[in-house]
């Protein structure tokens, strides 16, 4: 005899109709990091996980972590990479 598969799969709750983080009720909000990952460059998860390790900045009400809406926009700058730019030819030296 076989042990059973795990057939329950846990899915975060979302809820609905969360303001913007970049809106002025959005900025002190605080978004669970499922939540959070609509706006960010990150999935639920991987946004859970840098909680953990201490890698970004959020809030821990002592069970769980919530990012507010300035934190998800400070993670998305300092996660964007912008284009490379050559830099200007300097003139040549007669």
């Amino acid at each position: 005899m076989t042990a059973p598969g795990a057939t329950n799969k846990r899915t975060p709750k979302i809820r609905e109709n969360l303001p913007a983080p970049t809106s002025p009720e959005g900025e002190l909000f605080h978004y669970t990091p499922y939540e959070a990952a609509q706006w960010a460059p990150f999935s639920g998860r991987t946004i859970a996980d840098m909680c953990a390790r201490r890698e970004i900045e959020y809030v821990n009400n002592g069970r769980d972590n919530y990012l507010t809406g300035l934190q998800i926009a400070a993670i998305s700058r300092r996660f964007t990479i912008s284009p490379f730019s050559k830099p200007a030819r300097a003139k040549a030296v007669a």
